[in-house]
């Protein structure tokens, strides 16, 4: 099977890992505050302390963000690995009728998400291999 040569030129490719990175850093703030608002001051659970589930949700998002702000390409894969687990929770959540529009926002973030920064460390790495 013969290779495909990339056809994108090196401006080109500079600027879809730009759009993708600024994606990712958005859509992973964005997931985080929906968390935290969610955990915190919308709907704590009753039954459990909001600052202990707020953490255990939060905690694994954070610290990907230093690895996610620098730009390198390896924590963007496995970004994508951990976020499925946000995505189950959205649509888990999104079939409720208190949680719907919610668990509908969690998941449209966690699919942004996933999405820009599949395609960041695709276009990163195709990238650092041409220059």
């Amino acid at each position: 099977m013969p290779m495909i040569k990339n056809k994108l030129s090196i401006e080109q490719l500079q600027q879809r890992v730009h759009y993708s990175g600024l994606a990712t850093r958005l859509s992973l703030l964005g997931l985080i505050g929906l968390l935290s608002a969610w955990m915190l001051w919308i709907s704590p659970p009753a039954l459990a302390n909001p600052i202990t589930i707020w953490l255990v949700l939060t905690l694994p998002l954070v610290g990907f963000v230093p690895a996610i702000f620098g730009g390198r390409a390896r924590p963007h894969i496995w970004l994508c690995f951990m976020i499925l687990v946000y995505f189950c929770s959205g649509v888990i959540h999104a079939m409720t009728d208190k949680f719907m529009l919610l668990g509908l926002a969690k998941t449209m973030l966690t699919v942004v998400l996933f999405c820009s920064a599949m395609m960041y460390a695709r276009w990163k790495s195709i990238l650092q291999g041409m220059e």
